[in-house]
């Protein structure tokens, strides 16, 4: 049976938490600070009067119940027994498709899953809960003073480490430290920028000191970045090179107790874990070449879940198969078209344009993904944000792309159908990762799409570290690219969080980590420069509103549609799954009980 998590529902929760925290809109907005004041009860922030100090606490939750069963719910064949049986040991296996690597901060390999399964295994000092909204996770309050500079957290005191340690606010700064400062690069460091100094006072109590306001650091920077060890990282020189044992040491539910490499993963569950023992006692991570494999798996019951979105025509297929059963949502991923725009002929914002045009969105959610999608709006950010720029429109008109690239002189001057540049034939190779046949499907549909504008072009369908080698090698923009054109997507936190825009599309100086196109544009930089110090989350919605102007005619890429999430999982093994809005079922919350759940 089908469990559907109502899509425009759970998109308004999760968008209306994100404009708390992040964003404001066009009503009269709370002040940032008082904005984020929240209890961790998993209950809705709510607006109090301006203070000079926001804290955050986490505080036992009286909604935080399991679930109840009713007679409805629950079939006996047999009298109930006078005593309770001991509950058997639970076991999951997950399918994925790709090697994630051995799944330290420094080795794990894609935003999703990747990060889902390094989180299992270590903790933040906040977590989004069931709404997307981040609570106090390791920390038990977070304190934001008023011109949100200064974040002061207090961490939960008796946390260990797998290996026994205590975790202190020493472990907290060191990881800082380490995450900036080693020599290898990490994408944490993103997520620290701008923090100059972490002041620790006690075991217990330490200061992010910010370089400049930012509204942005709990979701982008206190729920994402994993605390590490002190004690085993500080020898530790080169994390990708370092032998740690078989095991990585963190403070999350789960121990990663086995690693095969391009075949499995298997994790213990942590009985002292701090917010109570998991629910699922061992979780065995099964690696597959493609989703197909992974279908074929779940429906002989090889597996009991598969951690990755099912393709959209076979939602009603598996979900007819007695146990499985599978759950819907709304997701914040993204599906898009990067090509590198510092060179010919894509650095011609006319041919930019008319791949734009000429891209019919509506049948790529039809066809590809029978209608579970919304259409992408060309200045990327989402239609149901309320940080959404109203004012752009998505065109498809094949004829006006054809035009563009006729003024621009792109002629097809042999009669072959293929325009040419510069004296050669506008005919390219798009690069994506052939384990996803959703993408690999868009791919086609793309081909078809730019032929009838007079540009070639053919899939190359490569491994996933080939590819990702190709538009992001050695996931640094200052490597460059290595592509003309690419199928693309990001995971869920960079679409939910617009203040993380200036990363996707300022330059490397001004804070274009993910700028994957080498797109440059000044005023451009100029607006990323202030989004995120700007304390007004009415002047933060302006400059969002300029910016998705600036995309949307510019094109720095090209943004297909944002996918809904569909995953299928065998009801009679488990079925606690917990949907995070705009991110899904893979993360530890799935896998805790309810009444560790934020």
């Amino acid at each position: 049976m089908r469990r559907l998590i109502k899509s425009r529902g759970m998109l308004l929760l999760v968008v209306l938490a994100l404009a708390m925290v992040a964003c404001g809109d066009d009503e009269p907005a709370p002040t940032p600070t008082t904005a984020a004041t929240t209890a961790a009860t998993g209950a809705p922030a709510t607006t109090q009067p301006a203070a000079p100090l926001t804290t955050i606490t986490e505080e036992p939750s009286e909604t935080d119940e399991a679930p109840t069963t009713t007679a409805a719910e629950v079939t006996t064949t047999s009298a109930a027994p006078t005593t309770e049986a001991p509950a058997e040991p639970v076991t999951i296996r997950a399918a994925v498709t790709g090697d994630e690597s051995t799944l330290n901060p420094y080795t794990y390999i894609s935003g999703f899953p990747g990060w889902n399964l390094l989180m299992l295994q270590y903790d933040s000092l906040m977590q989004v809960d069931k709404n997307g909204v981040p609570r106090p996770w390791l920390a038990s309050s977070i304190s934001v003073n008023q011109d949100l500079t200064e974040y002061s957290v207090t961490l939960v005191e008796g946390v260990t480490w797998h290996d026994g340690e205590p975790l202190t606010a020493h472990d907290l700064d060191f990881s800082v430290d380490y995450y900036i400062n080693n020599v290898e690069a990490s994408r944490f460091a993103r997520d620290l920028r701008g923090v100059e100094d972490l002041v620790v006072t006690d075991d217990y109590n330490a200061t992010f000191v910010l370089s400049g306001p930012n509204a942005g650091f709990e979701l982008a920077a206190l729920a994402d970045v994993p605390i590490i060890p002190r004690h085993i990282w500080e020898s530790v020189e080169l994390p990708s090179e370092h032998d740690f044992g078989g095991t990585n040491i963190g403070t999350g539910p789960y121990k990663l107790v086995e690693y095969v490499e391009g075949q499995s993963y298997r994790f213990e569950a942590n009985p002292d874990y701090f917010r109570g023992a998991p629910a699922v006692d061992e979780l065995v991570v099964i690696v597959f070449a493609d989703d197909v494999g992974a279908q074929a798996a779940i429906r002989t019951d090889a597996v009991d879940v598969i951690f990755e979105r099912i393709p959209p025509e076979q939602i009603d297929l598996l979900d007819a198969e007695d146990p499985l059963d599978v759950v819907l949502g709304p997701e914040f991923t993204t599906q898009m078209i990067n090509y590198d725009a510092s060179k010919r002929p894509f650095d011609d914002v006319a041919v930019r344009q008319a791949i734009n045009l000429a891209m019919n969105r509506q049948d790529i959610v039809d066809t590809v993904f029978l209608g579970a999608a919304t259409i992408g709006s060309p200045g990327w950010i989402h239609p149901g944000h309320p940080s959404y720029n109203a004012d752009i429109g998505t065109v498809y008109d094949p004829a006006a792309a054809n035009a563009l690239l006729d003024a621009g002189g792109y002629l097809d001057s042999d009669g072959d159908g293929v325009r040419e540049f510069d004296g050669q034939p506008m005919s390219f190779e798009i690069i994506t990762n052939g384990s996803d046949s959703l993408r690999l499907r868009i791919a086609e549909l793309t081909v078809e799409m730019l032929a009838a504008i007079g540009i070639e072009t053919s899939v190359a369908a490569v491994e996933t570290a080939t590819w990702e080698q190709a538009v992001w090698p050695g996931f640094d923009v200052n490597n460059g690219r290595n592509y003309d054109i690419a199928m693309w997507g990001w995971s869920a936190p960079v679409q939910a969080d617009p203040l993380r825009l200036p990363q996707l599309v300022a330059g490397v100086p001004a804070g274009g980590f993910l700028n994957l196109t080498g797109y440059a544009n000044a005023e451009m930089d100029a607006l990323s420069a202030v989004l995120g110090t700007e304390p007004d989350p009415a002047e933060r919605n302006k400059i969002l509103g300029r910016m998705q102007e600036i995309i949307a005619e510019e094109l720095p890429f090209v943004l297909l549609l944002y996918p809904d999430g569909a995953y299928v999982y065998d009801s009679s093994v488990y079925s606690d799954w917990e949907f995070i809005a705009g991110q899904g079922i893979v993360s530890k919350l799935s896998l805790l009980p309810p009444s560790a759940r934020p």
